[in-house]
């Protein structure tokens, strides 16, 4: 059995998996809330992932990383050590300095002061789509976070990030998502749009020669070798890493603990339903092989 524990509004992610609606045969997995196992007597034995984590309170993750030493001192298997797993500011910050991924973070409540422009806001704790407005220097920076204020908007948990241009080609731009399962790295799609911010990506923006990339991607592991340091940096042996190609290389965007998988749909692309079918497998593989027989 392995157990994913989240917070109580995101335990939907993996329902495509507890519903039969994956596509593919996969493990036991089951999903509590920290609360849950908080309160609990006793657990069930299980692999234990930690997910969520950048959701969590500062008293809430503090208790996590104490289940979590107390599991794994009894000989428990636990992805995602609370107290070392770094969230988006600190993957960001630590990823430039060992790495050099090009994007620079700032907390908006620290008196940001970006060294490069354009830049934008969002939220450090969430994964939906932020705002794509760009502030261009200092001055409409600070005129934005100010607005943002007299919104009712806390600075607090709000960052300002570096815009980084990835293109794909003349027309598209292109954001790649690959899973990191245990010891393995598990390259899984491409999205693409006609927008600098790429979210979730536009099926009307897909060519053949975009299918046929993500096919060749997916079944060779493209990225497996640059993102394993990403990784391991991040103290993250499960989650998706959004990421990107740009001139200069790999870019690493943010790690999600708690990614959302969808129901099998088949895609309208023949090829495309190839690599669904190929990246499922090998996530359900990557499952099997953390499980904790019960």
């Amino acid at each position: 059995m392995i157990i994913l524990l989240t917070t109580p509004e995101h335990q939907y992610t993996l329902r495509s998996v507890a519903e039969g609606q994956f596509g593919v045969p996969v493990p036991d997995i089951r999903s509590l809330t920290y609360d849950q196992v908080f309160a609990a007597s006793t657990l069930p034995k299980a692999t234990y992932i930690f997910a969520d984590l950048e959701r969590l309170s500062a008293s809430r993750l503090r208790r996590a990383a104490g289940l979590y030493r107390k599991l794994r001192d009894l000989g428990v298997r636990c992805l995602n050590d609370p107290a070392c797993a770094m969230s988006r500011v600190e993957l960001l910050i630590n990823l430039g300095e060992k790495t050099g991924n090009p994007i620079q973070v700032h907390r908006a409540d620290m008196c940001p002061r970006p060294s490069r422009f354009p830049v934008f806001l969002r939220l450090e704790d969430e994964h939906e789509m932020p705002s794509d407005a760009l502030y261009s220097n200092q001055n409409e920076l600070d005129e934005a976070l100010a607005a943002q204020r007299r919104n009712g908007v806390p600075m607090r948990g709000l960052v300002v990030l570096e815009k980084i241009d990835a293109k794909y080609d003349d027309t598209l731009w292109a954001k790649w998502g690959s899973w990191r399962i245990g010891d393995r790295i598990i390259v899984e799609h491409v999205a693409v749009e006609d927008r600098w911010m790429v979210k979730y990506g536009r099926h009307d923006c897909l060519t053949e020669d975009v299918v046929s990339d993500e096919f060749d991607a997916v079944s060779d592991n493209r990225f497996e070798m640059q993102l394993r340091p990403a990784f391991e940096i991040a103290a993250i042996e499960y989650g998706r890493a959004d990421h990107a190609v740009t001139p200069d290389g790999t870019v690493v965007f943010e790690i999600n603990t708690n990614p959302f998988l969808g129901n099998y749909v088949p895609d309208p692309w023949l090829k495309r339903r190839e690599t669904q079918m190929l990246a499922r497998r090998r996530w359900s593989e990557a499952m099997q092989a953390i499980d904790t027989p019960c």
